[in-house]
């Protein structure tokens, strides 16, 4: 297929419009004299919620890559215009989602005070300061009191010392962000809504929030709205995901979320740092994640850092070379993100990019390929888009008004051949196409029947499956990840400087940190692959399952039919019925997008408790208290930091004990919500929405004929009226079926 994305807008445009022609023909319907059963309330229902539904379905594509790489620069140079943030901070927490609107406008949807609270509270577990600590996990920013001593607990540790240890603290950064952020954002949280918009003039006051942490931090997801572009369609979404290599394991977690429900990867690289490990790493995550199918690679070069063209083709030949290890064959392409984007602005650039441009301009070699190379990306992304928003948007919905089209053409032209007969023989042709429509009354159930069996069947396997995989005591993944847990060691040996440099509680902390973002990370780039590989495994299992049961009971559907067309010939009745494609599948991607159907998300927080730390420090006194009698008694003390020594490893394997405790909960949450929230209820989506299409080609002949009964014996004025309406329908169903033909043939070609 052939297209681009204003065919695609014109087909969709045109099958809206079918859509339309035939609920019009539904209403006319109604006019019918008598008609006080209206027959066709299902297929209105269908033709409502297929207009719904082709306005609804998102294609998204998310743009990763790490942290400085041209995510953001790659997006405005795409949209055409500096919407984003670009050079954001690195703490942000939210993938930027962009959706085409009417005019410019950022929705900022906030955390609400209990998310704020309870983030604030994690990060103090453990937090090293004697002077202060959450009294039972009642802090609220929201009080005067508890945020000025956070503020004297923040005071009070040495941040340059934990950075000298070579140690980010992530905690330390989000609890100064939400303090120093709280006095600018508490007006916007806790109204009846966290949900802010900027639009218009004001739209750029979303860059405030992004680009600093202590306004990013109180965010949970921003969507923008731009208006126009050639890229942005109705139903497309492009999302500006945060840093693959973020120090927060945690963000890796939301970038795979998302990624999980997008149609299309593009992965930016730098030309000034090629292939760094942080980029193998995530690629690996992505093959074992069985995503690997839809990614496209940009490298964004920048012309100051090469010598010549042949210095940059050199740095893009290692690159794919380097690629094609996790991805064989990987479609690449090499561009300036940020020279496309400046040539794009035009006169509203600086006058340093100006200066900036104009050199670039004067460098051919470079510029030449550049736009070269964008024009092959374009081309590439543009016939994706479009071939991949026709099979998945709307083929489907073109099958199933063929099928309602030709259900109405064919009940018109059967009442209109009855209302012409005399009363007698009207009344023996309905007698008789009673009787077959009883017979297929009992196909119908028999359908049903069937299909209901095959979900409690797929509903027992997929939850024993789930049963096995994530049992807490003998699961694999448990067994793992507390194996993981198990093996985690701690050189104490080091640690005897820090505890006399830094302070027995400063010393648990930083050891609790390296622990949880090893565990963190480790849940990320591990666990969470084999998670997703499952699912997938799992929604493969029953789609086969489906296949089975689709290909067979397609064939017996056609089969009934014909020989109840055959029946209707033999009484002297025409029936010109739609020729439905076969069905081959099911559009559980589709189905998926349309009933808001995801996996639980993968982002894990487990929970500590702050009686770790008090616990230690008893056990500190405690051995101190020993060492002390130890000296009196004249025994031998292997050092000064002994007590500590010996608390430090109690703490720790009272941290491993609430970890595994964290995880069995964690694990048998998710496994709940994994069968009844996603699978159960994908099982019974599928199975209705396969149920109601294969029926669809029933319902014109099960239809009560009851009301054309009354209608045989009615006034001559009544019965031609109805004559009239029927010809009417009937020639505006034939007109649609007309159109759907060549809507198909756009398909095929």
């Amino acid at each position: 297929m052939n297209t681009d994305i204003h065919d695609f807008d014109v087909i969709k445009g045109d099958l809206l419009q079918v859509n339309t022609e035939i609920l019009a023909l539904f209403e006319k319907a109604r006019t019918i004299p008598g008609m006080s059963k209206f027959p066709f309330d299902g297929w209105e229902k269908v033709g409502h919620s297929i207009e719904e539904q082709i306005h609804d379905d998102i294609l998204r594509v998310a743009v990763v890559g790490a942290i400085k790489s041209g995510k953001s620069t790659f997006v405005n140079s795409l949209l055409g215009g500096d919407y984003l943030k670009r050079g954001a901070g690195v703490v942000t927490s939210i993938v930027t989602r962009i959706r085409k609107s009417s005019q410019l406008t950022a929705s900022l949807d906030f955390k609400t005070w209990d998310d704020v609270n309870t983030d604030m509270q994690q990060a103090m577990i453990l937090f090293p300061s004697l002077n202060w600590r959450p009294d039972g996990g009642g802090f609220d920013i929201r009080r005067e009191e508890d945020r000025r001593e956070l503020g004297k607990a923040l005071d009070s540790v040495s941040v340059e010392k934990l950075i000298s240890k070579e140690t980010l603290d992530v905690n330390g950064v989000l609890l100064t962000s939400y303090l120093k952020g709280y006095g600018r954002v508490r007006e916007m949280i806790g109204r009846s809504s966290e949900l802010q918009k900027f639009e218009k003039s004001n739209f750029s006051r979303h860059k405030d929030f992004v680009g600093d942490d202590s306004l990013a931090v109180y965010l949970k997801d921003l969507e923008l709205g731009i208006p126009g572009g050639e890229i942005l369609g109705e139903n497309i979404e492009i999302a500006d995901c945060q840093g693959i290599d973020s120090l927060n394991p945690l963000h890796l977690a939301m970038i795979q979320d998302y990624l999980l429900r997008a149609h299309l990867i593009i992965y930016i690289l730098s030309s000034r740092t090629g292939i760094r490990q942080a980029d193998m790493r995530f690629l690996s995550i992505i093959r074992k994640m069985g995503l690997m199918e839809n990614i496209f690679f940009v490298v964004n070069c920048d012309f100051n850092e090469h010598e010549d063209i042949d210095g940059l083709k050199a740095v893009v030949a290692r690159i794919r070379e380097e690629i094609s290890v996790v991805k064989p064959g990987p479609k690449l392409f090499t561009f300036s993100t940020l020279f496309h984007l400046l040539d794009g602005l035009d006169d509203t650039i600086t006058r340093r990019d100006r200066v900036r441009m104009e050199q670039w301009q004067n460098e051919k070699e470079f510029s030449d390929f550049s736009h070269s190379e964008r024009a092959r990306f374009l081309s590439t992304f543009f016939e994706k888009l479009t071939r991949d928003r026709f099979t998945l948007l709307l083929k489907n919905h073109v099958e199933r008004v063929g099928i309602i089209a030709a259900g109405l053409h064919d009940w018109t032209e059967i009442n209109n051949d009855i209302l012409r007969k005399n009363t007698e023989g009207a009344k023996e042709v309905l007698t008789r196409i009673e009787t077959a429509r009883e017979k297929l009354n009992q196909q119908k159930s028999l359908i049903k029947n069937t299909l209901d069996g095959t979900s409690q069947k797929a509903k027992r396997e997929l939850g024993r499956d789930v049963d096995r995989f994530l049992d807490v005591r003998y699961g694999d993944l448990a067994k793992d990840i507390n194996g993981f847990v198990k093996k985690y060691t701690v050189d104490y040996s080091k640690n005897e400087s820090d505890i006399e440099e830094m302070g027995f509680s400063t010393t648990l902390y930083m050891i609790f940190q390296d622990f949880k973002r090893a565990l963190d990370r480790y849940m990320a780039e591990t666990i969470n692959p084999r998670l997703i590989e499952f699912i997938k495994k799992e929604e493969g299992k029953f789609r086969d399952l489906l296949d089975t049961t689709v290909n067979s009971y397609d064939a017996l559907v056609r089969d009934v039919l014909q020989k109840h067309e055959e029946t209707l010939k033999g009484l002297g009745i025409s029936s010109r019925s739609y020729r439905a494609a076969e069905m081959h599948s099911v559009d559980m991607e589709g189905l998926k997008r349309r009933n808001a159907l995801s996996a639980p998300p993968l982002v894990s927080t487990f929970r500590y408790t702050a009686k770790i730390r008090t616990e230690a420090i008893m056990r500190r006194g405690f051995y101190n208290v020993v060492k002390v009698l130890k000296k009196l008694m004249k025994k031998p003390i292997q050092n000064e930091q002994e007590g500590e020594i010996f608390a430090l490893k109690d703490g720790v394997k009272r941290i491993k004990q609430e970890t595994e405790n964290s995880i069995a909960f964690h694990l048998k949450d998710y496994k709940e919500n994994l069968k009844f929230q996603y699978l159960y209820k994908l099982v019974d989506s599928v199975s209705e929405n396969l149920l109601e299409t294969l029926l669809d080609r029933f319902n014109v002949f099960t239809t009560d004929m009851s009301e054309m009964a009354g209608l045989v014996d009615a006034e001559q004025s009544a019965k031609e009226k109805a004559v009239e309406i029927l010809k009417s329908m009937e020639a505006g169903s034939r007109e649609v079926l007309e159109d759907i033909s060549r809507l198909r043939g756009e398909f095929e070609s």
